[in-house]
């Protein structure tokens, strides 16, 4: 078997034991990816107090580096920052190739990154403004 791994230039297997941490690994990484964030969703969370917060509806919400929850308006969209803290826009926002939050200027407007890391955004990107994000209170 080995002479024929060889010879079809396939990786050597790992050990039996990389297994099942790669397994969980690889299981831990998708769950983060696929899972979307309170920003995403319309989910009550609890906060660093044990508190259980419910956002406002139609908002998204984040939480910052010091475990506070902040929301975007209506429409609007949140994110984290370099230093985990939270900026908010209008529509939804993204964090570009240099570590910026840039948001749509329309509310409820989308915001993705191109292939060079650049936000595009509906009606424009606009930076995220700390000011536009509500703590989330119980």
């Amino acid at each position: 078997m080995q002479e024929l791994r060889t010879r079809m230039s396939l990786p050597p297997r790992a050990p039996a034991r990389w297994g099942a941490v790669g397994a969980l690994w690889l299981s831990l990484a998708c769950l983060s990816i696929t899972t979307p964030a309170l920003a995403d969703s319309a989910r009550c969370v609890t906060d660093r107090y044990g508190n259980t917060l419910c956002p406002p509806a139609d908002s998204r919400c984040v939480a910052t580096r010091f475990g506070d929850w902040a929301c975007s308006g209506p429409g609007g969209g949140a994110a984290l920052d370099a230093a985990g803290l939270a900026q908010c826009g209008a529509g939804r926002c993204v964090v570009d190739a240099q570590h910026r939050v840039m948001c749509s200027k329309e509310a409820g407007g989308a915001a993705a990154r191109d292939r060079y890391g650049q936000a595009v955004c509906t009606g424009g990107c606009a930076p995220g403004q700390a000011a536009l994000c509500r703590p989330l209170k119980p």
